[in-house]
């Protein structure tokens, strides 16, 4: 919403997209297998053509969407927790899709501690299963909670074999304790990965995988991290986007498939991602609680503040 030009935007405009709540009133036209009859507590996101043209978003009392926008939220996940699936969600399953992971395989997610990598942790570890490992790049701030996600889990679904089974093939890296990619190719340069997902955007990571990836083997991002939210910055990222996809290997490219995925949230990922919270497949990290008198107030300082909170970075003064 900050990118579009000022002249299209309403003011004020209401921020973000994803939201949980109570179904005030449905419509005559929703289905009525849907189950968003009246007090039902549901979760979901604001379609992005919708936000654009209205700019109200999800920080508001009420929100009116269509009944394909949000799904019935499974009991055993709070509110404030299913409040952080719908975008972060969609963007984590489609990361999986692209990194095509299979039973066995080794894989690196970087950026484990923000809200799509935390998800994205989870879903490796169904999809490597036993045999199969995942390592979790994170900051020293949030190795404590990213080595309790299994107790995490274990809150959410209350599903007591969770942490033995999640925690026995997981394996996290400080990525402050020494100097990054010399490490991955130090120690990953033999027993090369089958996928890296990067739900960060670290350009130094994709330009250097070769030395831990294994051939042919696909490096998976949300796409090149902006410096800021600066037209200038944007423009830049776009550049390196177009660089990663079309820049052939024998004019310098890097040698290693790249697939960028964008995501927004629809009824099958909302579902999907519904019945795998209920399944105890799924839980999610809330970092923090904002009381409502306080919203408008803290929405501002996230946008200082974005980039610690989507990419794991420490917080810059605004």
């Amino acid at each position: 919403m900050q990118l579009l030009p000022f002249m299209f935007r309403a003011t004020p405009a209401i921020p973000e997209m994803d939201f949980s709540g109570t179904v005030v009133e449905a419509g005559p036209d929703v289905p009525s297998h849907r189950g968003l009859k009246s007090n039902a507590e549901v979760f979901g996101s604001i379609p992005l053509a919708q936000i654009v043209k209205s700019t109200s978003g999800a920080l508001a009392e009420y929100v009116v969407v269509d009944h394909t926008a949000l799904v019935v939220k499974p009991e055993s996940i709070s509110m404030k927790a299913a409040s952080g699936l719908g975008i972060a969600g969609a963007t984590a399953l489609q990361l999986i899709k692209a990194a095509n992971l299979r039973s066995g395989n080794l894989v690196l997610v970087n950026g484990s501690g923000g809200g799509i990598g935390h998800l994205v942790v989870q879903m490796c570890c169904e999809k490597v299963g036993p045999s199969g490992q995942v390592v979790a790049i994170c900051s020293k701030r949030s190795m404590g909670w990213i080595k309790a996600l299994d107790t995490i889990t274990l809150q959410i679904n209350d599903q007591a074999d969770m942490s033995r089974t999640l925690m026995s093939r997981f394996h996290i890296i400080d990525r402050e304790e020494q100097p990054l990619v010399q490490y991955l190719t130090d120690i990953f340069g033999n027993k090369r990965f089958d996928a890296i997902i990067d739900a960060v955007g670290i350009q130094e990571i994709y330009t250097a995988s070769p030395a831990f990836l294994a051939e042919g083997k696909p490096y998976v991002t949300v796409g090149p991290r902006a410096a800021s939210y600066t037209y200038l910055d944007m423009l830049s990222t776009l550049g390196t986007m177009a660089r990663n996809m079309l820049w052939p290997r024998v004019l310098g490219g890097v040698a290693r498939p790249y697939f960028q995925v964008a995501a927004a949230s629809s009824l099958e990922t909302l579902e999907k991602l519904a019945d795998m919270v209920r399944m105890n497949n799924l839980g999610v990290y809330v970092g923090m609680k904002v009381a409502w008198s306080d919203a408008a107030k803290v929405s501002m300082m996230l946008f200082c503040f974005r980039g610690a909170l989507t990419t794991d970075r420490p917080m810059r003064n605004c």
